[in-house]
């Protein structure tokens, strides 16, 4: 079975905690709040900030907050944000292909299905997380 990344799932959680709040938010309060180790939510929120999902506030009421609306991140905005590749094989992340390329017969359907799952992670937003 596929799965996201403990660094997406917890990207998501983190997304989510901030719009169910409408404010600032420390990650301390995400960390604390979800379970999820501080040193590594405080690593995914810079990426995050970095791909202009969310900002940050410096000093004593400092934190982060949603830069975009919920209904605006998608799923696939935030594994494009946080993996470098997300393809389910080799042959659906470049053109290049094995040494099997001619004889393949998965190449196509894995292609469909990697355009599918796409297709659905970038219709399902953090709103409907909510």
């Amino acid at each position: 079975m596929l799965r996201l990344s403990k660094k997406v799932e917890y990207g998501l959680v983190a997304l989510q905690h901030l719009a169910k709040r409408g404010g600032v938010s420390t990650v301390r309060e995400i960390s604390d709040e979800n379970g999820i180790s501080y040193d590594l939510l405080a690593k995914i929120l810079q990426e995050l900030k970095r791909n202009g999902m969310i900002c940050s506030y410096q000093g004593v009421r400092g934190g982060y907050t949603l830069m975009l609306a919920p209904q605006e991140i998608s799923i696939t905005r935030v594994v494009d944000a946080l993996e470098t590749d997300n393809s389910l094989t080799e042959c659906t992340s470049s053109s290049e292909c094995c040494s099997r390329e001619e004889a393949c017969t998965i190449k196509g359907p894995m292609r469909e299905l990697q355009t599918a799952m796409s297709s659905l992670m970038n219709s399902v937003t953090i709103a409907q997380l909510l």
